[in-house]
């Protein structure tokens, strides 16, 4: 990269203008360096671009087309190009002040602005100040100038993001499940961090199984797993495990039911649901009128009978280990996370009733038994990132009115060392109260005009003058906002296997051959 890039002309508050150097190339997004004068440091992003010259006026360009043939092309190409070229036409690079260094290498908010004509270049590894901050202990990529790719690592500090919440967005095929392998290869790696992924598609154990550090740190779960996959672990619950809310978050209940299923809980205890499944559904009648004096309809029990049967099928809902000292499923899980595993939830061969109330009671159990410890417990204990997809099913503007467990989260989890990263397609689906929660967004490409601004007015950052970029990302392109870096930073995510190869260099790692390559970024 060529440092010199040229001279500043104009500065008003943190908006500058400085004249692109000839045969120099800048583009929407480039972050350059201003010089200051007192050996102080001003980081820009160019965000737009115009071109002056003294024929600009009506006059200049009259003139210029008297150059012209009848048919308007050039009728002596050498007096044209003197017109044009020299000092007579410069271009004009807009940009916006994103932070500044002092002399004595400290990074600040912009404060002030540089001198007239200061020299503008582009960054280098000698910009320190700036790049350790954007550097972060999760490696997600490398710095993105334009059309530029600087090795200049870029990631995410676990411990400042992952307990306040993030945010991916991108449209289908924008590398949203790239970036989640390449964040959850991070967390292996840092062994700091316990990560809990909901795989809705079953994509993730294929490529992270690749990992070196597999063993010791994924655990993977299924609830009919592969018999030839001998690291996935059979996904089981107990009828003790399951409580009213789980089956209230999966399927939508008129107010009776709603009402049958919390009175049955009460009456039958724990194992209220195994009941249900073994009585018939007269003799529950009976039982609820016995014990409430309320007469249900048989079709309100029998709606819930249908519902629990079927989740208990999907789910492998049963008695075992419950009256044994061996730890149940759920349990293990919960061990696993506290030691910094990422634990795997394949979800594709369960109905959307089965993987909600699953979705739901994980999360639930993860949230109660971290609430549950003593401050210093929860001090020395591991933070945890439940990364949820197609989020705007559990967070969307009605299912957030709900207050269930995913809403619940948004709002509580911080406190006891528990953070959501939300997954969508259409950020605009999701209720303006989860958005604003999101303190570290991961915005990849949009499509929509609507979903783009939503996030402009939810960041916390100002994106408003990033609009053309981010526009224009391409697969594997996204744009980093988060609340402890100085400005929202464009960043080229990694491909997972050349990431992988890269940080285990004495390994080979390969895509799937079944894999095309050009779907490694895609979702």
């Amino acid at each position: 990269m060529t440092e010199y890039k040229g001279r500043l002309t104009y500065a008003k508050g943190t908006y500058m203008e400085f004249v692109v150097a000839p045969n120099q190339d800048v583009d929407f997004g480039n972050i350059l360096v201003v010089e200051g004068k007192n050996r102080d440091r001003f980081y820009i992003r160019a965000y737009d671009f115009k071109i002056k010259s003294r024929w600009s006026g009506m006059n200049g360009v009259s003139y210029l087309m008297s150059k012209l043939d009848e048919n308007g092309q050039v009728a002596n190409q050498e007096e044209l190009d003197f017109y044009l070229g020299g000092n007579h036409t410069v271009k004009i690079g807009i940009a916006e002040q994103l932070c500044y260094v002092d002399a004595d290498g400290q990074l600040f908010n912009p404060k002030t602005c540089p001198d007239f004509f200061c020299e503008v270049r582009g960054l280098t590894a000698d910009d320190t100040a700036l790049l350790n901050e954007m550097k972060g202990d999760l490696e997600i990529g490398y710095l993105k100038s334009g059309r530029e790719i600087l090795e200049l690592p870029v990631g995410i500090f676990g411990s400042k993001a992952i307990t306040e919440h993030i945010g991916i967005f991108g449209t289908t095929g924008s590398g949203k499940s790239n970036l989640v392998k390449v964040l959850s290869s991070s967390i292996i790696d840092s062994q700091n961090y316990g990560l809990l992924i909901f795989d809705v598609h079953n994509e993730y154990y294929r490529d992270l199984s690749l990992h070196p550090h597999v063993n010791e740190r994924l655990a993977v779960y299924n609830t009919n797993p592969d018999i030839e996959r001998k690291k996935t672990n059979k996904l089981m619950l107990r009828y003790d495990e399951i409580d009213p809310e789980d089956i209230t978050a999966c399927a939508t209940f008129s107010e009776p039911q709603l009402d049958a299923i919390y009175k049955l809980s009460g009456v039958l205890g724990e194992r209220w649901m195994e009941y249900i499944l073994q009585y018939d559904t007269d003799d529950i009648i009976e039982e609820i009128a016995g014990c409430t004096g309320q007469k249900f309809q048989s079709r309100t029990i029998s709606k819930i009978k249908s519902i629990c049967w079927n989740l208990q099928q999907e789910l492998n809902i049963s008695n075992e280990n419950s009256d044994s000292d061996q730890d149940s499923v759920i349990t293990q899980m919960l061990t696993d996370l506290e030691q910094g595993k990422v634990v795997l939830i394949e979800l594709k061969n369960i109905s959307p009733v089965g993987e909600q109330a699953l979705s739901t009671l994980l999360s639930k159990k993860l949230l109660l038994h971290y609430a549950n410890k003593t401050e210093t417990a929860r001090t020395e204990t591991k933070p945890v990132m439940i990364v949820l997809e197609e989020a705007h099913r559990f967070l969307g503007k009605k299912e957030q009115s709900t207050q269930n467990v995913f809403a619940r989260l948004v709002s509580e989890a911080r406190k006891f060392n528990i953070g959501l990263c939300v997954v969508d397609q259409q950020p605009r689906l999701l209720a303006d109260k989860v958005l604003s929660q999101l303190n570290t967004l991961f915005i990849l490409g949009l499509a929509s005009k609507a979903d783009r601004g939503k996030l402009e007015s939810m960041c916390r950052k100002d994106i408003l003058q990033q609009r053309n970029e981010i526009k224009n990302l391409d697969c594997g392109e996204m744009i980093i906002a988060t609340n402890y870096m100085r400005f929202a930073a464009p960043v080229k995510v990694h491909k997972f296997e050349e990431y992988l190869a890269r940080m285990y260099s004495n390994i080979s790692v390969e895509s799937p051959k079944s894999i095309p390559p050009q779907s490694a970024f895609a979702m």
